[in-house]
């Protein structure tokens, strides 16, 4: 328990601390705006900020919750309990990693916000991360650890980082 709790902290921390203040550091160094500076820029980046902190905390809850376990794995690492159940409800429903969909989601509205071009790179860097990670890493562990029933998840929700379209 106490290793769960310290690893999502110091996590959060390197997420959403330490990231978004070496996005401001960055677009204060180098100043390209890409926005235009009005309350429309305020309200698009604060809402993509908001919906990408709402899917992290919703993914996290769920695998807390549903899966019994958590999702802090690095290089073979395990921080967190590894989930003892596939988590295929709620926004894992919308697509297959919803927790990296909303941290990208996340650093975009920051950078909307920051209104440096630079900043861009942040979230685009953490989409190569995130996309190479759960190829590499977490759905080998997922197919080893729940085969069936992970391949089927994988046929109902195709996309790994964004909502599926509804099929009609």
């Amino acid at each position: 328990m106490i290793r769960n709790i310290l690893s999502y902290t110091i996590g959060s921390l390197i997420l959403f601390v330490m990231v978004p203040v070496a996005m401001v550091y960055t677009g204060e160094l180098f100043v390209y705006d890409f926005m235009p500076v009005n309350s429309l820029t305020f309200v698009f980046s604060s809402l993509c900020s908001a919906s990408g902190l709402f899917f992290v905390i919703w993914s996290n809850y769920l695998l807390l919750k549903e899966g019994r376990g958590g999702a802090v794995e690095l290089f073979g690492i395990e921080f967190t309990r590894k989930t003892e159940k596939l988590v295929t409800t709620g926004p894992y429903a919308m697509c297959r990693n919803p927790m990296h969909m909303g941290i990208i989601l996340f650093y975009l509205g920051l950078s909307c916000a920051i209104n440096s071009f630079i900043t861009l790179l942040f979230p685009f860097l953490f989409l190569v991360i995130s996309y190479l990670y759960a190829i590499l890493v977490d759905e080998k562990r997922l197919h080893k650890d729940f085969k069936d029933e992970y391949e089927k998840w994988v046929q109902d929700v195709p996309n790994r980082f964004w909502p599926k379209t509804p099929r009609r």
